[in-house]
């Protein structure tokens, strides 16, 4: 006889503290969340990068406009420099005996010396103190330049109105009896300038010998008086003096 053990199915009991986890969605695997964070990233970069090319374009455009302003600008420059050189040779070519003859004349020391006047190509000292008419004669020479020597009316209007009020030394005398000027000009054939009856060469001065150099009134006009009295004086030389 055989005897038929029948067992109870037997389950496992679950356990009473772990949840049930009905209607929760199962977990996303590790792989698959960083896939989703680098997307993220590279979606961030992408449009970084997007917004960087559009800055660079819209500089770039600036840049471009910028450029094309400067090459105008030099080319601007370039034709007004070689019209400016086309124009001062053609003036140079017109101009040029003239042009020549002024660097000659700037060869030379064409202005006179500090303190001096210049007047129609000459330059004049005028003394502030006052020395016999063979020492003002002195002084000048050592100058290289002589007392001066009036040839017009122009120039006497000139020196007349730099003298003032004082009687001034001019370079013309008669020392040996013969009327002269300091520069070997021809005194009869020269300008002259005389007061009413001069020159008398008068002896009444008290001073010894005649009167035998000659000097300007405040007036402007000439008169001989003796050569010892200390009077102020006027030097002339040439425009090529310089200093």
């Amino acid at each position: 006889m055989t005897l038929a053990l029948q067992l109870p199915c037997l389950r496992c009991p679950s356990r009473p503290d772990t949840p049930s986890l009905a209607g929760t969605p199962p977990p996303q695997p590790f792989v698959l969340q960083r896939l989703c964070s680098k997307l993220r990233l590279s979606l961030l970069v992408l449009g970084f990068n997007i917004l960087l090319l559009v800055a660079v374009c819209v500089m770039g455009s600036h840049n471009s406009k910028f450029q094309r302003d400067l090459a105008t600008l030099r080319t601007t420059f370039s034709n007004f420099t070689s019209n400016a050189t086309a124009e001062v040779q053609a003036l140079k070519s017109q101009g040029e005996p003239g042009m020549e003859g002024a660097l000659d004349w700037g060869s030379q020391n064409n202005c006179c010396p500090t303190s001096w006047l210049e007047h129609e190509g000459k330059c004049y000292w005028v003394s502030s103190s006052g020395k016999p008419w063979p020492e003002a004669e002195k002084y000048c020479q050592l100058e290289d330049a002589y007392l001066v020597v009036i040839n017009s009316r122009e120039e006497q209007d000139f020196v007349q109105a730099h003298i003032g009020s004082s009687y001034t030394w001019m370079g013309l005398s008669d020392l040996d009896g013969v009327w002269k000027w300091a520069d070997g000009t021809d005194y009869e054939t020269n300008f002259k300038n005389w007061k009413p009856g001069q020159p008398d060469d008068w002896q009444g001065h008290g001073l010894g010998g005649g009167e035998d150099c000659a000097h300007f009134h405040p007036d402007g006009k000439w008169n001989d008086d003796a050569c010892q009295r200390p009077y102020h004086w006027i030097c002339e030389a040439g425009l090529s003096k310089g200093s």
